[in-house]
């Protein structure tokens, strides 16, 4: 075999070895040998673009120079014959660039790099045509023989073989990546705690995104340390004594306070000393960072509702980080600061309930205290009375006596029911005639209904008998009644029980202004309200009502039309039924 022959297939076999998982080192492999095959000057990759559509160079070599080139860009708007040429061909052979069509736009480019022949092959992926081989010439214009074309073709397939490989390596990385963030999100999330939560934040973190991870965290207007994690744990106690020193004042100097107060992410990709001082940092943290052996630093800030939360920093002290590095903390980042801003609000939510609960308790407390001494006051009023007592005082001692029980059992039912996990306490069950209570409640309701000029119309005479809490069913027909009256337009206002096939119903009708379609659906909610503030309220009555309603194992809706009123329909389950399991 000719010497010649032989120095080709062994350079190709140089080809078929190159390491397929380092891209960048193998396609400057790739180039190198390709100026040396075919005896060119310069060689280069571009990739296709589609928006714009455009051919970029991923990396270009030039023989003499031992120099790299990558990032220029041609568009195929400003040069559509050859990019319409280049999509047909095998190989694309130009021997005079100046004179030839399907180069004469790109004039600007070759004359800039003295190019006066070229050879171009388009490169293929899965049957898709991705990028474009080059071969330049500088020294003269040259006639492209077939042996090289061959050899371009060669090269441009092992290129192929090569893409494809780094095409299965970003999906298995991303793969990676994305199981990485999905893992990491989900520790962070079942911690409940904030200070445990950022503990896992950088444990997790760490050796994926570098042998070292800090948070720091943003209170108010004064920042800290929330969390440190080292790969080796002889080092963790030297990284929190740094932290300790340098990371309590959002004016210090550093790398992650500096991508706190940029709000942006930073990238070291050499962290010697010398770029460390370039940096401001002072002598002593170098110190620290060189005692942590610290090679390449990041950081990226965290972010919540476009307010800086916090800042992330990682450091290796194996490898130089780059900018795909970089995209990944930021994606850390990213949804670590959504899970930590949920915790937050959970943490906050938490006080509020227990502060909620707090009061409560206080409220039922103080409640009580004056109740109970109204409750004693009447049982000393009942002793005193000289017998006989006139009927008219005796009934208002009654009613007084009455209502001082039933505020009791109130306060119970409502002001303390939050405590009982947003559901009313337990329910005090008995037998019921609801056509009584129904009437006792309107009986006690007869000067509200006089205030608002409501007539008040009832058709409860038959005994329906329920279970139920006496105070609690009492609430559900004041609650109705009172917003019977408040929105009833001095029309008036119907009361009916009927009981049918198991179940009793109370049907509470106005004539009033009614509730619009689109609140009909939320009327039962908390804190709403379908009519506008001047009718006040805290819109509490209506959610208190349905509360107490589904504790009977009951059900209550409402019919309403804007200007013709509304309809309450309460569906309880009579006595003969056992459906009713107290909450």
């Amino acid at each position: 075999m000719p010497r010649k022959q032989t120095s080709v297939v062994a350079t190709l076999l140089r080809l078929g070895l190159l390491q397929k998982d380092e891209w960048d080192s193998a396609l400057h492999q790739v180039l190198e040998i390709s100026c040396e095959l075919i005896g060119v000057e310069r060689a280069s990759y571009w990739s296709f673009r589609a928006d714009p559509s455009s051919l970029v160079c991923e990396l270009g070599y030039v023989a003499s120079k031992r120099l790299l080139e990558r990032g220029a860009v041609v568009l195929e708007r400003d040069n559509p014959e050859y990019f319409t040429e280049i999509r047909q061909v095998q190989v694309l052979d130009i021997k005079d660039t100046r004179t030839d069509r399907r180069s004469r736009s790109l004039e600007t480019y070759l004359s800039m790099h003295g190019i006066q022949s070229m050879l171009d092959v388009p490169v293929f992926a899965r049957g898709e045509l991705i990028g474009v081989l080059c071969h330049d010439c500088v020294r003269g214009r040259r006639s492209w023989s077939s042996r090289d074309c061959e050899l371009a073709l060669t090269i441009s397939h092992i290129l192929s073989s090569l893409l494809e490989v780094r095409a299965r390596n970003r999906a298995e990385e991303n793969e990676r990546r994305a199981t990485f963030l999905a893992q990491a999100s989900t520790a962070v999330a079942e911690s409940m705690d904030l200070r445990d939560a950022h503990a896992v934040v950088v444990r997790r973190a760490i050796p994926t995104l570098g042998a070292l991870a800090t948070l720091i965290v943003v209170e108010g207007a004064k920042v800290r340390c929330a969390a440190t994690a080292h790969v080796r744990p002889a080092s963790q106690r030297l990284l929190s004594t740094m932290c300790a020193e340098y990371c309590h004042d959002p004016a210090s100097p550093g790398i992650a306070l500096r991508a706190l107060r940029e709000r942006q992410s930073l990238l070291i990709p050499i962290a010697d000393g010398d770029t460390l001082r370039k940096n401001d940092l002072p002598q002593r943290q170098i110190d620290f960072f060189e005692a942590l052996c610290v090679r390449s630093m990041m950081s990226v800030p965290l972010f919540a509702r476009d307010a800086v939360t916090g800042v992330l920093t990682f450091a290796s002290d194996t490898r130089s980080y780059d900018r795909d590095d970089l995209r990944f903390a930021e994606a850390y980042a990213q949804q670590i600061g959504m899970v930590l801003e949920n915790i937050t609000l959970l943490a906050q939510a938490r006080e509020a309930i227990q502060a909620r609960n707090d009061f409560l308790l206080l409220a039922g407390h103080e409640l009580r205290t004056p109740l109970t001494a109204l409750k004693l006051a009447i049982d000393l009023l009942r002793r005193k009375l000289v017998e006989p007592v006139l009927p008219p005082v005796q009934r208002v001692i009654d009613r007084i006596g009455q209502q001082a029980t039933r505020l009791t059992r109130l306060i119970d039912l409502v002001v303390l029911a939050p405590l009982h996990g947003g559901r009313t306490p337990p329910l005090r069950i008995e037998q019921l005639d609801l056509c009584e209570l129904v009437r006792d409640v309107i009986r006690d309701s007869a000067d509200l209904s006089t205030r608002h000029g409501c007539e008040l119309r009832c058709s409860a005479e038959r005994p329906i008998l329920v279970q139920g809490d006496r105070t609690g069913l009492e609430v559900v027909v004041s609650n109705l009644l009172s917003n019977a009256f408040k929105f009833g337009a001095g029309q008036p206002v119907e009361v009916s029980v009927v009981g049918d096939e198991g179940r009793a119903t109370l049907i509470v009708r106005d004539r009033g202004i009614g509730i619009p379609a689109d609140r009909i659906p939320h009327i039962f909610e908390r804190y709403e309200r379908a009519a506008s503030a001047n009718f006040g309220g805290l819109g509490l009555g209506l959610h208190i009502a349905a509360q107490l309603v589904a504790a009977h194992g009951g059900q209550i809706h409402v019919d309403s039309r804007i200007g013709e009123g509304s309809t309450f329909i309460v569906e309880l389950p009579t006595a003969t039924r056992t459906s009713i399991s107290p909450v």
